[in-house]
C-alpha cells in the first residue's frame, strides 16, 4: 500500500480495451436504430404517394372530381375512402388525405 489512503487509482484502458467499448457501443447504437426506425413496407412502382391536406367547407365528392374529372366520381370517393381507411365520406379541416 503506498501511504495507507486506500485511493484506487483510475482505470486506465489499453488500446484495445478502447477499440473494443467503441465497437461494443457503435454496435448498440446500430442495434437500437434497427429497431426504433420502421422499415418501408411498401416499394412504389412508379411514384412515391401524394398527400392533401383537407381545407374547411371541402368534401371527398370534390376532392374526386379535381382529381379524376372524365373517371366515374363514386369510383375514386371509393377508392379514396378504401386508400385512407374512412368509414365516411366526411372530412375534417387539417385531415391528411393519401390521393394515390
Amino acid at each position: 500500500m503506498r501511504g495507507g489512503s486506500g485511493v484506487q487509482p483510475p482505470l486506465r484502458l489499453t488500446r484495445r480495451g478502447r477499440v473494443v467499448v467503441v465497437g461494443l457501443v457503435a454496435l448498440c447504437v446500430v442495434a437500437a436504430l434497427m429497431v426504433m426506425v420502421p422499415r418501408a413496407s411498401v416499394a412504389w412502382a412508379d411514384e412515391p404517394p401524394r398527400g392533401h391536406l383537407v381545407v374547411a367547407g371541402e368534401t371527398l365528392w370534390q376532392l374526386a372530381v379535381t382529381l379524376e374529372p372524365d373517371a366515374d366520381t363514386r369510383v375514386v370517393v371509393a377508392r379514396l375512402m378504401r386508400i385512407n381507411h374512412l368509414s365516411s365520406p366526411d372530412l375534417t379541416p387539417g385531415q391528411l388525405l393519401l390521393l394515390t
